[in-house]
C-alpha cells in the first residue's frame, strides 16, 4: 500500500469519526431541548434563619441536582405571597405550586386535620413522626385528594409552650385570671379555658405589641419562634410543657405533580423525604440553642414534671369527648399509636 493511499484512508477515518462526533453532540443537543423544564414556586411565611426555610433551601437543592436542572425551584419566604392561608389556597388553585404551611391551617379546609391539634396528643416528636408517616398520615393525606393537593412530607415546628409576665405556671391554677393569646383554633382555645386560662385569638402580626401594651398577659409558641420573635423582650416566664405538637406539612399542587414524567415525580417524592428528615433534625438540632438564648436574655424557665403535666392531661379529657365526634375515635387512636415506644 502507498503513502498515498494511507494518507487517503487515515484522512476518511477522521471524517468519520468526526461526522459521528458531530452527529452525537446533535443528538445529545436536540435530547435536552426536548426534555421539558418544570418550575416550582414555594412560599412559607418563615423568615431565613428558619428551619421551614432551610428545609426549603434543601429540597430545592436535592431537586435541582437530582434532576439535572429540569426542576427550577423558586423559594418566596416572610409571607411574601401571603399567609399560611392564602399560599395554600393559591397551591389548591395552582398559581404557587407549593407551600409549608402547618397542618393546622388544613383543618379550615378538612376538620379531621383537628387531629393533631388535640393536647397532649404525642408523648413524643418520635411518636408523632411514626404515626405522620403511617396511618395517620395515609388517611389524612386522602382527604386532600378534592381539594387539589398532595401532601409530600410532615415536617415540625416543635412542641407548644407556654411565656407569660405574670409568674411560672406549673399547675392549671397557675393560669386562672391569665389573659393568653392563641390562635383562632377552636381545640386550643377549648384547652386553655380547660385549664382556667382566658383564651384570645389574635393576629401573630399583633402578638409582640399586645404582650408589651398588657393587653395580654401570655403566649404559646414553640421555642423557635418565641426566639425569633424575640419575645424575651416582653415576657419574664417560660414554662416548657409540650401542651400541642406544632406539625407541618409540605403541599403540593396536585395537577403539577400528576402531570410529570414517571422519573421527574419519583424525584420529587424522594427529595421531599429526604428534605423533610433533613428540616425535623434541624428543629430537634436547634432547640437546645433556643432554649439557651431565652435563657440567656433573662427568662426563667421552668420544666412540667411528669406529675404536674398529668394535671394539664387530666383536665384535658373533655376536650377529647368534645371532639370526638367530629373526628373519629380510630382516627384519634392512630394518632396516639406509637406513644410509648422507644
Amino acid at each position: 500500500m502507498t503513502v498515498k493511499v494511507k494518507f487517503v484512508m487515515a484522512l476518511a477515518i477522521v471524517g468519520l469519526l468526526t461526522v459521528g462526533i458531530f452527529a452525537k453532540e446533535n443528538y445529545n443537543e436536540k435530547k435536552f431541548a426536548n426534555q421539558e423544564t418544570f418550575t416550582i414556586r414555594l412560599a412559607h411565611v418563615s423568615n431565613e434563619t428558619s428551619p421551614i426555610h432551610l428545609q426549603s433551601l434543601k429540597l430545592k437543592e436535592l431537586l435541582e441536582s437530582e434532576s439535572d436542572g429540569r426542576f427550577k425551584v423558586e423559594i418566596y419566604p416572610n409571607g411574601q405571597l401571603g399567609g399560611d392561608r392564602q399560599a395554600t389556597e393559591s397551591v389548591s388553585l395552582g398559581t404557587v405550586t407549593a407551600s409549608l404551611p402547618g397542618t393546622a391551617i388544613l383543618s379550615g379546609f378538612e376538620p379531621k386535620f383537628m387531629v393533631g391539634d388535640l393536647p397532649f396528643l404525642f408523648t413524643s416528636r418520635e411518636a408523632a413522626y411514626k404515626a405522620y408517616d403511617n396511618e395517620l398520615g395515609e388517611e389524612l393525606n386522602k382527604l386532600l385528594d378534592p381539594l387539589n393537593l398532595v401532601n409530600l412530607g410532615y415536617s415540625e415546628t416543635g412542641f407548644r409552650h407556654i411565656s407569660n409576665s405574670k409568674h411560672p405556671i406549673t399547675t392549671p391554677e397557675d393560669l386562672e385570671g391569665i389573659k393568653i393569646r392563641t390562635m383562632e383554633n377552636t381545640i386550643h382555645m377549648d384547652s386553655f379555658r380547660e385549664w382556667g386560662a382566658s383564651p384570645t385569638p389574635m393576629a401573630f402580626s399583633e402578638l409582640f405589641t399586645g404582650l408589651q401594651q398588657g393587653t395580654i398577659d401570655a403566649q404559646e409558641n414553640p421555642l423557635q419562634i418565641i426566639s425569633s420573635s424575640r419575645f424575651y423582650e416582653v415576657q419574664d416566664y417560660l414554662t416548657i410543657s409540650g401542651h400541642f405538637f406544632a406539625t407541618g406539612s409540605l403541599l403540593f399542587n396536585k395537577d403539577f405533580v400528576d402531570k410529570l414524567p414517571d422519573d421527574l415525580r419519583e424525584i420529587l417524592y424522594d427529595c421531599a423525604r429526604e428534605s423533610t428528615i433533613y428540616g425535623r433534625e434541624l428543629v430537634a438540632e436547634m432547640e437546645a440553642d433556643y432554649l439557651e438564648e431565652l435563657k440567656a436574655n433573662g427568662m426563667e424557665v421552668n420544666v412540667l414534671t411528669d406529675e404536674q403535666k398529668q394535671l394539664f392531661i387530666d383536665k384535658s379529657k373533655q376536650v377529647y369527648e368534645k371532639y370526638e365526634d367530629v373526628l373519629g375515635k380510630d382516627l384519634i387512636e392512630k394518632a396516639r399509636k406509637y406513644n410509648g415506644e422507644q
